[in-house]
Protein backbone atom coordinates (compact mmCIF):
# COMPACT_ATOMS: atom_id res chain seq x y z
CA UNK A 1 0.00 0.00 0.00
CA UNK A 2 1.65 3.54 -1.08
CA UNK A 3 1.38 6.16 1.27
CA UNK A 4 0.40 9.52 -0.75
CA UNK A 5 3.41 12.08 0.29
CA UNK A 6 2.27 14.65 1.92
CA UNK A 7 3.98 18.53 1.05
CA UNK A 8 4.54 20.76 4.01
CA UNK A 9 2.02 23.76 4.03
CA UNK A 10 3.71 26.50 3.02
CA UNK A 11 3.84 29.36 6.24
CA UNK A 12 0.61 31.76 5.80
CA UNK A 13 2.55 35.09 5.79
CA UNK A 14 0.31 37.13 8.78
CA UNK A 15 -1.56 40.17 7.26
CA UNK A 16 -0.97 42.87 9.07
CA UNK A 17 -3.62 45.38 9.36
CA UNK A 18 -3.47 48.85 7.59
CA UNK A 19 -4.24 52.03 9.62
CA UNK A 20 -7.50 53.56 8.39
CA UNK A 21 -5.59 56.98 8.28
CA UNK A 22 -3.07 55.25 5.85
CA UNK A 23 -5.44 53.48 3.53
CA UNK A 24 -7.86 56.67 3.09
CA UNK A 25 -4.78 58.89 3.19
CA UNK A 26 -6.17 61.30 6.32
CA UNK A 27 -2.47 60.63 7.67
CA UNK A 28 -0.95 62.79 4.54
CA UNK A 29 -3.42 65.75 5.11
CA UNK A 30 -1.89 67.70 8.12
CA UNK A 31 1.34 69.10 6.30
CA UNK A 32 -1.46 70.36 4.06
CA UNK A 33 -3.20 71.93 6.94
CA UNK A 34 -0.19 73.81 8.44
CA UNK A 35 0.62 75.29 4.95
CA UNK A 36 -2.90 76.18 4.49
CA UNK A 37 -2.81 78.22 8.15
CA UNK A 38 0.25 80.22 6.69
CA UNK A 39 -1.35 80.78 3.52
CA UNK A 40 -3.91 82.16 5.17
CA UNK A 41 -2.19 84.45 6.52
CA UNK A 42 -0.53 85.50 3.61
CA UNK A 43 -3.57 86.12 1.81
CA UNK A 44 -4.74 88.68 4.49
CA UNK A 45 -1.71 90.11 5.38
CA UNK A 46 -1.80 89.11 8.72
CA UNK A 47 0.28 86.96 11.76
CA UNK A 48 0.69 83.55 12.06
CA UNK A 49 2.35 80.61 14.72
CA UNK A 50 6.34 80.72 15.46
CA UNK A 51 6.92 84.34 15.12
CA UNK A 52 4.54 86.83 17.15
CA UNK A 53 4.25 90.87 16.16
CA UNK A 54 5.22 89.90 12.03
CA UNK A 55 3.10 89.43 9.32
CA UNK A 56 3.33 86.60 6.38
CA UNK A 57 5.06 87.81 3.07
CA UNK A 58 6.16 84.10 1.63
CA UNK A 59 5.23 80.37 2.26
CA UNK A 60 7.75 77.73 0.63
CA UNK A 61 7.10 74.20 0.35
CA UNK A 62 9.85 71.43 0.88
CA UNK A 63 12.84 73.23 0.50
CA UNK A 64 15.46 70.99 1.10
CA UNK A 65 17.31 70.86 -2.19
CA UNK A 66 16.99 74.67 -1.46
CA UNK A 67 19.49 74.74 1.77
CA UNK A 68 17.06 74.21 4.23
CA UNK A 69 17.45 71.49 6.61
CA UNK A 70 14.14 71.69 8.24
CA UNK A 71 11.98 71.67 4.46
CA UNK A 72 8.29 70.99 4.90
CA UNK A 73 7.24 74.75 5.46
CA UNK A 74 9.58 77.68 5.18
CA UNK A 75 7.80 80.92 6.55
CA UNK A 76 9.06 83.95 5.59
CA UNK A 77 7.85 87.52 7.88
CA UNK A 78 7.82 91.35 7.68
CA UNK A 79 7.75 93.56 10.75
CA UNK A 80 6.09 96.88 11.45
CA UNK A 81 10.07 98.55 10.44
CA UNK A 82 10.55 96.31 7.22
CA UNK A 83 12.52 93.35 9.67
CA UNK A 84 12.77 90.38 8.00
CA UNK A 85 12.13 87.31 9.90
CA UNK A 86 12.14 83.29 9.10
CA UNK A 87 10.67 80.30 10.59
CA UNK A 88 11.48 77.20 9.32
CA UNK A 89 9.37 73.61 10.17
CA UNK A 90 8.55 70.37 10.32
CA UNK A 91 5.49 68.74 10.34
CA UNK A 92 4.89 65.77 12.48
CA UNK A 93 1.16 64.41 12.60
CA UNK A 94 2.16 62.63 15.93
CA UNK A 95 5.44 63.21 18.01
CA UNK A 96 7.09 61.88 20.76
CA UNK A 97 9.48 63.93 22.88
CA UNK A 98 12.43 61.54 24.21
CA UNK A 99 16.04 60.61 23.19
CA UNK A 100 15.52 56.86 22.54
CA UNK A 101 17.06 55.46 19.88
CA UNK A 102 14.30 54.74 17.67
CA UNK A 103 12.40 57.80 18.28
CA UNK A 104 13.88 59.15 14.95
CA UNK A 105 11.55 61.91 14.28
CA UNK A 106 12.10 63.89 16.95
CA UNK A 107 16.09 62.99 16.38
CA UNK A 108 15.87 64.02 13.18
CA UNK A 109 14.11 67.55 13.96
CA UNK A 110 16.57 68.63 16.49
CA UNK A 111 19.38 67.81 14.40
CA UNK A 112 17.68 69.81 11.38
CA UNK A 113 17.25 72.48 13.89
CA UNK A 114 20.73 72.50 14.70
CA UNK A 115 21.52 72.86 11.06
CA UNK A 116 19.47 75.67 10.53
CA UNK A 117 20.57 77.77 14.25
CA UNK A 118 24.04 77.01 12.66
CA UNK A 119 23.27 78.52 8.81
CA UNK A 120 25.76 81.18 7.88
CA UNK A 121 22.39 83.22 7.39
CA UNK A 122 20.35 82.83 10.60
CA UNK A 123 18.92 85.52 11.53
CA UNK A 124 19.82 85.23 15.97
CA UNK A 125 17.26 86.93 17.94
CA UNK A 126 14.34 87.16 15.05
CA UNK A 127 14.36 83.83 13.17
CA UNK A 128 12.82 80.56 14.68
CA UNK A 129 12.91 76.78 14.12
CA UNK A 130 11.22 73.92 15.32
CA UNK A 131 8.11 71.60 14.41
CA UNK A 132 3.90 71.61 14.01
CA UNK A 133 2.58 68.54 15.69
CA UNK A 134 -1.09 67.43 15.81
CA UNK A 135 -0.77 64.90 18.82
CA UNK A 136 1.93 64.87 21.30
CA UNK A 137 1.70 64.22 25.11
CA UNK A 138 0.65 66.98 26.74
CA UNK A 139 2.64 67.36 29.82
CA UNK A 140 5.74 67.10 27.45
CA UNK A 141 4.46 69.30 25.11
CA UNK A 142 3.73 71.64 28.04
CA UNK A 143 7.35 71.61 29.25
CA UNK A 144 9.37 71.72 26.33
CA UNK A 145 7.56 74.87 25.39
CA UNK A 146 8.19 75.84 28.87
CA UNK A 147 11.70 75.32 28.66
CA UNK A 148 11.82 77.03 25.28
CA UNK A 149 10.29 80.49 26.84
CA UNK A 150 12.61 80.34 29.60
CA UNK A 151 15.51 80.16 27.62
CA UNK A 152 14.13 82.98 25.74
CA UNK A 153 13.44 85.00 28.71
CA UNK A 154 17.30 84.50 29.77
CA UNK A 155 19.91 87.57 28.26
CA UNK A 156 22.65 85.10 29.25
CA UNK A 157 23.57 81.28 29.18
CA UNK A 158 24.49 82.18 32.69
CA UNK A 159 21.35 83.11 33.96
CA UNK A 160 20.06 80.38 31.69
CA UNK A 161 21.96 77.95 33.75
CA UNK A 162 20.83 79.24 36.65
CA UNK A 163 17.44 78.38 36.62
CA UNK A 164 18.46 74.60 36.60
CA UNK A 165 21.36 75.07 39.79
CA UNK A 166 20.52 73.94 43.16
CA UNK A 167 18.07 76.46 44.22
CA UNK A 168 17.06 77.04 41.21
CA UNK A 169 13.20 77.13 40.16
CA UNK A 170 13.27 74.91 37.07
CA UNK A 171 11.66 71.98 37.61
CA UNK A 172 11.73 68.14 37.32
CA UNK A 173 10.04 67.74 34.51
CA UNK A 174 11.57 71.22 32.88
CA UNK A 175 15.22 69.28 33.62
CA UNK A 176 14.03 66.16 32.15
CA UNK A 177 13.22 67.45 29.11
CA UNK A 178 16.74 69.92 28.89
CA UNK A 179 18.61 66.85 29.04
CA UNK A 180 16.85 64.73 26.40
CA UNK A 181 17.23 67.98 23.85
CA UNK A 182 21.32 67.98 25.48
CA UNK A 183 21.51 64.51 24.68
CA UNK A 184 20.02 64.52 20.90
CA UNK A 185 22.11 67.84 20.45
CA UNK A 186 24.87 65.94 21.58
CA UNK A 187 24.55 62.87 18.96
CA UNK A 188 23.68 66.08 16.29
CA UNK A 189 26.63 68.04 16.37
CA UNK A 190 29.43 65.08 17.83
CA UNK A 191 29.93 66.57 20.82
CA UNK A 192 28.53 67.89 23.94
CA UNK A 193 26.86 71.36 23.69
CA UNK A 194 28.15 74.36 25.62
CA UNK A 195 25.87 76.17 28.27
CA UNK A 196 25.92 79.13 25.43
CA UNK A 197 25.16 76.51 22.66
CA UNK A 198 22.30 74.93 24.69
CA UNK A 199 20.85 78.09 25.28
CA UNK A 200 21.01 79.41 22.15
CA UNK A 201 19.59 76.70 20.53
CA UNK A 202 16.41 76.55 22.96
CA UNK A 203 15.90 80.48 22.92
CA UNK A 204 15.22 79.97 18.74
CA UNK A 205 13.20 76.48 19.30
CA UNK A 206 9.49 76.46 18.81
CA UNK A 207 6.61 73.88 18.95
CA UNK A 208 3.50 74.85 17.61
CA UNK A 209 0.75 72.68 18.44
CA UNK A 210 -2.34 72.48 15.88
CA UNK A 211 -5.79 70.91 16.69
CA UNK A 212 -6.42 69.15 12.85
CA UNK A 213 -8.22 66.07 11.15
CA UNK A 214 -11.29 65.33 13.92
CA UNK A 215 -14.86 66.79 13.40
CA UNK A 216 -14.20 68.62 16.98
CA UNK A 217 -10.99 70.34 15.51
CA UNK A 218 -10.41 74.22 16.75
CA UNK A 219 -8.32 75.35 14.64
CA UNK A 220 -10.01 75.31 11.60
CA UNK A 221 -12.93 77.24 11.68
CA UNK A 222 -10.55 80.29 13.42
CA UNK A 223 -8.96 80.51 10.00
CA UNK A 224 -12.01 80.05 8.06
CA UNK A 225 -13.55 83.05 9.84
CA UNK A 226 -10.17 84.87 8.78
CA UNK A 227 -10.99 83.94 5.43
CA UNK A 228 -14.05 85.07 5.33
CA UNK A 229 -12.29 88.97 5.61
CA UNK A 230 -10.62 88.27 2.85
CA UNK A 231 -13.98 87.54 0.97
CA UNK A 232 -16.38 90.39 -0.44
CA UNK A 233 -19.69 90.41 1.62
CA UNK A 234 -21.68 88.37 -0.69
CA UNK A 235 -19.25 85.43 -1.22
CA UNK A 236 -18.79 85.06 2.66
CA UNK A 237 -19.67 81.55 2.60
CA UNK A 238 -17.18 80.62 0.20
CA UNK A 239 -14.66 80.47 3.03
CA UNK A 240 -14.95 76.71 3.89
CA UNK A 241 -14.47 76.76 -0.23
CA UNK A 242 -11.28 78.73 0.20
CA UNK A 243 -9.88 76.80 3.13
CA UNK A 244 -9.94 73.53 1.45
CA UNK A 245 -8.14 75.48 -2.04
CA UNK A 246 -5.39 76.54 -0.03
CA UNK A 247 -4.88 72.92 1.21
CA UNK A 248 -5.17 71.41 -2.44
CA UNK A 249 -2.21 74.57 -3.40
CA UNK A 250 -0.51 73.08 -0.82
CA UNK A 251 -0.48 69.52 -1.40
CA UNK A 252 0.17 70.10 -5.20
CA UNK A 253 2.93 72.08 -4.49
CA UNK A 254 4.71 69.80 -2.42
CA UNK A 255 6.36 67.88 -4.76
CA UNK A 256 7.17 70.63 -6.66
CA UNK A 257 8.94 72.77 -4.21
CA UNK A 258 6.57 75.58 -4.97
CA UNK A 259 6.64 78.98 -3.43
CA UNK A 260 3.71 81.11 -2.87
CA UNK A 261 4.11 85.02 -2.57
CA UNK A 262 0.91 87.38 -1.96
CA UNK A 263 0.14 87.73 -6.06
CA UNK A 264 0.92 84.40 -7.07
CA UNK A 265 -1.60 83.45 -4.18
CA UNK A 266 -4.07 86.08 -4.96
CA UNK A 267 -4.17 85.24 -8.48
CA UNK A 268 -4.79 81.29 -7.55
CA UNK A 269 -7.70 82.14 -5.69
CA UNK A 270 -8.82 84.88 -8.20
CA UNK A 271 -10.28 82.00 -10.36
CA UNK A 272 -12.08 80.62 -7.53
CA UNK A 273 -13.84 83.38 -5.39
CA UNK A 274 -13.69 87.49 -5.51
CA UNK A 275 -11.49 88.62 -2.67
CA UNK A 276 -11.12 91.95 -0.99
CA UNK A 277 -8.60 94.20 -1.55
CA UNK A 278 -5.15 93.71 0.05
CA UNK A 279 -5.66 94.96 3.71
CA UNK A 280 -2.90 97.10 3.51
CA UNK A 281 -4.40 99.03 0.48
CA UNK A 282 -7.93 99.24 1.78
CA UNK A 283 -7.78 102.64 3.32
CA UNK A 284 -6.52 104.32 0.01
CA UNK A 285 -9.43 102.64 -1.98
CA UNK A 286 -12.16 103.41 0.49
CA UNK A 287 -10.83 107.00 -0.01
CA UNK A 288 -10.23 106.55 -2.93
CA UNK A 289 -14.20 104.96 -3.69
CA UNK A 290 -15.50 107.77 -1.53
CA UNK A 291 -14.22 110.51 -4.39
CA UNK A 292 -15.53 108.92 -6.89
CA UNK A 293 -19.10 108.59 -5.07
CA UNK A 294 -18.81 112.20 -4.97
CA UNK A 295 -17.97 113.03 -8.83
CA UNK A 296 -20.16 110.55 -10.38
CA UNK A 297 -23.34 112.39 -7.52
CA UNK A 298 -22.10 115.49 -9.71
CA UNK A 299 -23.68 114.34 -13.08
CA UNK A 300 -27.21 115.10 -12.85
CA UNK A 301 -29.06 111.78 -14.36
CA UNK A 302 -32.96 113.10 -13.88
CA UNK A 303 -35.09 115.62 -15.95
CA UNK A 304 -37.90 116.63 -13.74
CA UNK A 305 -36.86 114.04 -11.19
CA UNK A 306 -37.68 111.72 -14.07
CA UNK A 307 -35.08 108.60 -14.60
CA UNK A 308 -34.18 107.29 -17.76
CA UNK A 309 -32.13 103.58 -17.62
CA UNK A 310 -31.79 102.74 -21.01
CA UNK A 311 -31.16 99.33 -20.54
CA UNK A 312 -30.31 98.72 -24.23
CA UNK A 313 -27.61 101.14 -24.29
CA UNK A 314 -26.33 99.58 -20.90
CA UNK A 315 -25.77 96.40 -22.42
CA UNK A 316 -24.44 97.41 -25.26
CA UNK A 317 -21.92 99.54 -23.45
CA UNK A 318 -20.98 96.48 -20.96
CA UNK A 319 -20.37 93.96 -23.89
CA UNK A 320 -18.10 96.76 -25.31
CA UNK A 321 -16.16 97.18 -22.26
CA UNK A 322 -16.27 93.38 -21.80
CA UNK A 323 -14.47 93.39 -25.50
CA UNK A 324 -11.64 96.14 -25.32
CA UNK A 325 -9.85 97.60 -23.33
CA UNK A 326 -10.72 100.99 -24.78
CA UNK A 327 -14.67 102.36 -25.36
CA UNK A 328 -15.12 105.71 -26.28
CA UNK A 329 -19.13 106.75 -25.65
CA UNK A 330 -20.15 109.40 -28.71
CA UNK A 331 -23.70 111.56 -28.88
CA UNK A 332 -24.93 114.94 -29.56
CA UNK A 333 -24.80 117.08 -26.55
CA UNK A 334 -27.66 116.23 -23.57
CA UNK A 335 -28.35 112.54 -25.55
CA UNK A 336 -27.22 111.05 -22.18
CA UNK A 337 -23.61 110.41 -22.38
CA UNK A 338 -22.46 111.15 -19.08
CA UNK A 339 -25.35 109.41 -17.26
CA UNK A 340 -24.54 106.07 -19.59
CA UNK A 341 -21.44 106.24 -17.86
CA UNK A 342 -22.37 107.60 -14.36
CA UNK A 343 -24.36 104.23 -13.97
CA UNK A 344 -21.68 101.67 -15.71
CA UNK A 345 -19.72 103.10 -13.19
CA UNK A 346 -21.83 102.64 -10.31
CA UNK A 347 -22.05 98.95 -11.38
CA UNK A 348 -18.90 98.62 -11.40
CA UNK A 349 -18.75 100.39 -7.59
CA UNK A 350 -20.40 97.57 -6.25
CA UNK A 351 -17.67 94.87 -7.82
CA UNK A 352 -14.66 96.70 -6.91
CA UNK A 353 -12.46 99.88 -7.24
CA UNK A 354 -13.20 102.00 -10.00
CA UNK A 355 -11.03 104.82 -11.29
CA UNK A 356 -12.97 107.81 -12.70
Amino acid sequence: MMKKQLQPKAKRKKRRSQSPELAGGAGFTFEDAVAAIYLTALLDEGEAPGIGSHTVTRVALQQRSFGEPLDDIIVDFAGAAGQRARLSLQAKRALTVSAVKSNTDFRDIIRDSWATYKKPDFAAGRDRYGTAVGEIAADKARSLQSLCELARESDSADHFKARFARGGHASAKLKSIKKTVAALLFKAKGNRPSEAELHGFLAHFVLIKLDFLHAGAVDPPQFVTRLKECLVPEQAAQAPLVWSTLRQLARDSDGKAGVFDRPRLVGELATVVRLKAARSLRGDLERLAALVTDWLADIQNDVGGTHLNRPALSTELESAVARSRFVQIRGLPGSGKSVLLRQAAERALHRGAVLF
